[in-house]
């Protein structure tokens, strides 16, 4: 039940008031703010699940961008998302890198040398754009190891590092917050199958870890889920 976990860990991070922008494919963090809105009642809106204004539901389809989610919902295009970003108007972005570093620098572009890389990424789209602009911004990764959580990104495609927003990372491990004033990433959550030393033996930088909570999925929490995804689609992303 890892992206249970994850998803309900993300419904704990998003807060009252804020206003969300999902990108396509995000589906943990459509999970989590859906939870946390529709479950969890708290007051938030959703922007950019396939360019929908807060639409009422979300059935996850194997489209990254599937139009019924705009159905029930005005349309807000995706560079209205951004410059609502840039007006300050927009509060919370969601990125899934490859790659994180000590430093909040993400990776999404190659693996390896850019000009010869071993592997070319999906790339990152706005991500240098927004990601200093965003009062929030949540990452997550379900590949939590000393090659995703690295000392120093192989390539930097957005970074967080002069900006003084907050930065919080969700993987299958746990919940990690940057410190600003400590230049450190620390553990907030873990999860019922994870620990602190698992965390830091997984993460190839200094992580700080004490005084952590418990990530708990309920019945009501999996039956939401499964109801957003009757497919079990969110297993393809445990391979």
């Amino acid at each position: 039940m890892i992206i249970e976990h994850v998803a309900k860990g993300i419904s704990l991070v998003v807060e009252d008031g804020e206003k969300i922008y999902i990108g396509l494919n995000s589906i943990p963090a459509i999970f989590g703010a859906f939870l946390a809105r529709d479950l969890y009642k708290k007051k938030i809106k959703i922007l950019g699940v396939a360019e929908a204004d807060n639409p009422k539901s979300v059935t996850i389809t194997p489209s990254t961008g599937d139009p019924f989610y705009s159905e029930e919902a005005p349309i807000m295009i995706t560079a209205d998302s951004f410059d609502l970003f840039q007006k300050g108007l927009l509060d919370v972005m969601f990125l899934g890198p490859v790659q994180v570093d000590e430093e909040t620098n993400v990776n999404l572009s190659v693996i390896g040398n850019y000009e010869k890389p071993r592997v070319r990424l999906t790339g990152g789209a706005a991500t240098a754009y927004l990601m200093p602009l965003a009062k929030k911004v949540i990452l997550w990764n379900l590949k939590h190891s000393t090659k995703s959580l690295v000392k120093k990104v192989d390539f930097v495609t957005g970074t967080a590092k002069y900006s003084n927003n907050k930065v919080i990372l969700v993987t299958n491990l746990g919940i990690l917050n940057f410190d600003r004033n400590l230049k450190k990433w620390k553990v907030t959550h873990v999860y019922p199958w994870s620990k602190c030393e698992e965390i830091k033996k997984n993460t190839g930088f200094e992580v700080i870890c004490d005084n952590v909570d418990i990530v708990k999925v309920s019945e009501e929490d999996l039956n939401f889920i499964n109801k957003m995804d009757p497919y079990n689609l969110r297993s393809s992303l445990e391979l």
